[in-house]
């Protein structure tokens, strides 16, 4: 009789803990579409940099008011109690890919050809997104 509580308190417990991981899961799916949110908001940011106002008072106000709803949008996303496992790297390598293409590769070469092409500029600020879709892609995945 002892054995059968035993077992019945194990799988108790195996199923608690199944309902809990499952519910952190849920919590934490969250991250994916906050990727994703980045990766529309960085095309509209360079596209409004580079196609709509490319020099000009408008252009500094645009760079810091993107700046300024890239930090808040961390800072909000700091206040979630749940993360998925390996958010914070997932996070870390797009910007700094989105960044760094945006700054060495693609931007410069965007800048030279496309010049102030809304069109061109939305195509190449979409190819420099790409990093914050494929982690959302990958976070939902997981």
């Amino acid at each position: 009789m002892n054995d059968e509580n035993e077992g019945r308190a194990a799988r108790t417990a195996l199923a608690e803990a199944e309902r809990i991981r499952e519910q952190a899961v849920r919590s934490g799916r969250w991250f994916s579409g906050f990727l994703a949110a980045l990766g529309v908001a960085s095309i509209a940011w360079i596209t409004l940099l580079e196609a709509v106002w490319p020099d000009g008072g408008a252009r500094n106000y645009t760079a810091a008011g993107g700046a300024a709803l890239f930090l808040l949008a961390s800072w909000r996303a700091e206040q979630r109690r749940v993360f998925p496992q390996g958010a914070s790297r997932r996070l870390m390598v797009s910007a700094i890919v989105w960044f760094t293409l945006y700054l060495l590769v693609i931007g410069p070469l965007a800048r030279w050809k496309l010049e102030t092409s809304p069109p061109g500029w939305i195509a190449a600020a979409t190819v420099m997104a790409l990093p914050f879709f494929v982690a959302a892609w990958t976070a939902r995945r997981s």
